[in-house]
């Protein structure tokens, strides 16, 4: 489906770039990664800082030159902080990660928005697709930073996507739902039984399928948003399971959450076998 497409994947080296990368070669799709950190075993990468103009604007110079035409730009970088207290934490370090935060999630956002839109509308097509959360509609937990980038970044992809349309220019984002993986398993894990911690059963708690989502997933939502489409653009579609939209939890399922180890399994096999 996205064989001959020209991607640039930024912040690739997390686990759901990652593995889109893969898909997207996968898929035939000429694929430039740029960012920090080049995806494991990826030569075709550039290094670019998303918080500096002058560096994405190299990246970006230099990945034109090889696609000949950027059909698409994939956004998945980000950062994340701890849980703020302003009552009790330093407020000129609260201030600094705060400035973090921002710088990355949404400062980057806007030059890559600003020096790939302005290469985009000049070939008169493209689609740019930022990642973004549940933080984009929802408030997290002490997320204050991380919050505020992703509200924020829901406002630039509708501003861009205004903006671009005449010109055959498609900006959306995909925001997905919380991914177990070998970077997160600690927050979501006891580390010596394997349990649900408090963090992942409050997750849960909250999704009507009381599941985690998958990489595979994520991915099958981003392979469809890049698929070409004449009027889809200003949009974030969440693919979390139903998150974001939860007004009255499922009890038997919370109850399994918050039940001995396997309780959320065995429900699910009741439930396939039609009992």
């Amino acid at each position: 489906m996205l064989k001959g497409l020209g991607l640039v994947l930024v912040g690739a080296s997390g686990a759901i770039g990652g593995h889109f990368l893969q898909v997207a070669l996968e898929q035939g799709a000429r694929v430039v990664s740029i960012g920090l950190e080049p995806p494991k075993g990826y030569a075709l990468h550039h290094s670019a800082d998303i918080r500096s103009l002058e560096s994405v604007q190299q990246a970006a110079e230099v990945v034109f030159q090889q696609l000949g035409q950027v059909d698409i730009l994939l956004n998945f970088s980000g950062a994340h902080h701890k849980p703020m207290d302003l009552a009790l934490d330093d407020p000129v370090a609260t201030l600094e990660d705060f400035d973090r935060v921002l710088g990355i999630n949404l400062r980057g956002a806007f030059i890559l928005t600003m020096v790939f839109g302005r290469r985009m509308l000049a070939q008169r097509q493209g689609q740019m697709i930022h990642l973004c959360s549940n933080a984009s509609r929802l408030a997290l937990y002490g997320s204050y930073a991380y919050n505020a980038s992703k509200h924020g970044l829901e406002g630039l992809i509708k501003t861009a996507a205004a903006q671009f349309a005449p010109y055959g220019v498609r900006v959306n984002g995909v925001a997905p739902g919380t991914v177990e993986s070998p970077l997160n398993t600690h927050l979501l894990r006891d580390p010596v039984s394997g349990r649900l911690s408090a963090r992942a059963a409050s997750i849960l708690a909250h999704t009507p399928t009381k599941r985690f989502v998958s990489l595979e997933g994520i991915a099958e939502t981003l392979v469809a948003v890049c698929m070409p489409q004449r009027h889809f653009t200003g949009n974030v579609i969440f693919c979390d399971d139903g998150y974001n939209i939860e007004g009255h939890s499922w009890p038997e399922g919370n109850r399994a959450v918050y039940g001995d180890e396997g309780a959320l399994e065995r429900l699910y096999e009741r439930l396939g076998s039609g009992a």
